[in-house]
């Protein structure tokens, strides 16, 4: 219950629930920490008003001075133990934190990538991680400043209870102010994180469309001046935000100047009070001064540490939302399965936009695919054929309609096993560096891969890794033509594969290596445009407009 009423509750509360280092030590170390802190200022105070007796009695001296060190000492190692633990826990919570969201994104579909897109996931996972690690030190030191606060206070209605109220008003006007301007300043950086996913947005537009806009310098400039909009938007937020917790410090740094006027120039004039108890109380504030300033000019910190906290927190909602109950963690076993026979009958898909409307649609689409036959698919552009491929894989569910594997119906509770069956190289393919997920690595073959495909002079393949991935476009998909082979899947899907390649690769991928494969008892699936080699397949099969047919020659 007390979390919630503190400057960083998400941010503590993000602790108290994923630590698992023993927070109660950590806890009495700063209350430890805290205490000793504020005996200190007793022991300071006490022993400045005693300066006079020391020069007859060196054992109150001695006393002191032994207190003062025991009392140094004890702040020294408990603060530093404290912030230590701190820094080490936070970092092992940030730890935890981001490998179970990455592995819940691993785990979740295609479709929740497309639609929240890269920028938030980068976002969240890196800029908002990294402003919680940099907010988790100060906030355990401020909260040891907020617990040396508390005794000293205590302290200062030992010494005076008109005193005390007046601190207490004082520090009590300077949290009303805050919490007044809390969620003001909350809301702006919010909406400033929102922005920036969307200024990132942008700025991948200028670099993957570095070539387009170099060619045209209208669109270029109507790129930055929306990339200006966006940036001017987060800049005119997070003054704001920033404005509001000048105020805020300011308020509550000259309030305590006003109260130290107050004790020492209005005070006495109207009580006649004791001067060593007014020189007393005023050390006591001065010495209050710097944990208040940690605490409310860390309040800002605060602030954005707990929005990073509740965007990672949003984050991790939307993926568990999306994702509908999947496992995480290590792969379960699962039963192979054997592919003999697919079949689509009357499969629909369509995309919806953000209002619920469906856009583009595909289907019905009526499909056989066979064992160990090489089915070419033809097309247009945005005729359907990647989402065609998409809902094939399992990448995508469909709508309406039924698909059955070996004629038993396809259902969610075997499509990861269904997805195994797969290889695939899409025209937007991701070239990994390293054979991830292939056990036993024949290095002999990967070499004789490498030759088969022309790289032996671009690239080889050491330490598990290839050495150079900077290719050209025909190159990289050569490349992956490797890792995928080397996945020795049922079912291989080369998506334009031929496409950017000479002709002499072109030949050899038609003619050789797709009837080696079908001779190896794989079935192949390319989308082409290469009517050459039509005489290739065993089929050819045509999309046009989200519908699927058989392909005839000089006819539809």
């Amino acid at each position: 219950m007390l979390l919630k009423y503190l400057p960083a509750k998400r941010l503590l509360e993000l602790i108290d629930q994923e630590a698992e280092y023993p927070r109660k030590k950590l806890i009495i170390f700063s209350v430890i920490s805290g205490v000793t802190n504020g005996l200190l200022l007793g022991v300071i105070n006490h022993g400045a008003g005693m300066v006079g007796e020391f020069a007859e009695s060196a054992y109150l001296q001695f006393y002191y001075l032994a207190l003062f060190v025991i009392l140094l000492t004890l702040l020294v190692y408990t603060k530093k133990y404290t912030l230590e633990k701190a820094a080490v826990l936070v970092e092992e919570v940030l730890y935890k934190v981001r490998m179970r969201i990455s592995d819940k994104i691993r785990h979740t579909e295609l479709s929740f990538i497309e639609k929240t897109g890269q920028s938030e996931i980068y976002n969240r996972l890196a800029q908002d991680t990294v402003q919680i690690s940099q907010s988790a030190t100060v906030v355990f030191a401020s909260i040891q400043a907020a617990i040396m606060l508390i005794f000293t206070m205590v302290y200062v209605a030992w010494l005076t209870p008109t005193g005390f109220l007046l601190t207490i008003v004082a520090i009590g006007l300077g949290g009303w102010v805050f919490m007044l301007k809390r969620q003001h300043i909350m809301n702006d950086l919010q909406s400033a994180t929102q922005h920036e996913i969307l200024f990132f947005d942008a700025l991948n537009n200028t670099l993957s469309g570095f070539k387009e806009i170099k060619l045209n310098r209208v669109k270029s400039h109507d790129l930055y001046e929306h990339q200006d909009s966006i940036a001017t938007d987060v800049k005119t937020l997070k003054s704001r935000a920033g404005i509001n917790s000048v105020f805020v410090m300011m308020f509550s740094e000259i309030f305590f100047y006003v109260l130290i006027a107050t004790i020492l120039f209005i005070w006495p004039y109207f009580n006649g009070a004791d001067s060593s108890i007014i020189i007393k109380l005023t050390a006591s504030i001065l010495f209050i001064m710097g944990p208040l300033n940690l605490l409310f000019g860390s309040l800002p910190l605060f602030i954005k540490a707990d929005v990073a906290v509740n965007n990672l927190r949003n984050l991790e909602k939307k993926v568990d939302d999306a994702s509908q109950g999947f496992q995480t963690g290590e792969p379960p076993e699962h039963k192979p399965l054997t592919f003999k026979h697919i079949s689509f009958k009357d499969v629909r898909f369509s995309y919806i936009d953000k209002e619920g409307s469906a856009q583009f649609k595909v289907g019905p689409i009526n499909l056989d695919l066979n064992f160990g036959e090489i089915v070419f698919i033809i097309g247009g552009n945005g005729s359907g054929k990647s989402t065609l491929l998409k809902l094939l894989t399992g990448l995508y569910y469909p709508k309406e309609g039924e698909i059955t594997v070996n004629e038993e119906v396809l259902d969610q509770d075997i499509y990861a096993d269904y997805r195994e069956l797969f290889a695939i190289i899409f025209t937007d393919f991701h070239l990994f560096d390293r054979l991830y997920g292939i056990q036993d690595i024949d290095k002999n073959k990967v070499k004789l891969l490498i030759k088969d495909m022309g790289l032996e002079n671009k690239t080889q393949f050491k330490n598990g890794a290839f050495t150079n991935t900077d290719l050209s476009t025909g190159q990289r998909k050569r490349l992956a033509y490797i890792n995928t082979i080397l996945e020795d899947k049922q079912i291989y899907i080369f998506d334009e594969l031929a496409a950017d390649q000479d002709p002499g690769f072109r030949k050899h991928f038609y003619e050789e290596l797709l009837p080696d494969l079908k001779a190896q008892g794989k079935t192949i699936i390319a989308v082409t445009h290469d009517d050459k080699y039509f005489s290739q397949a065993d089929r050819v099969l045509k999309m046009d407009e989200g519908e699927l047919s058989e392909y005839i020659e000089n006819g539809h």
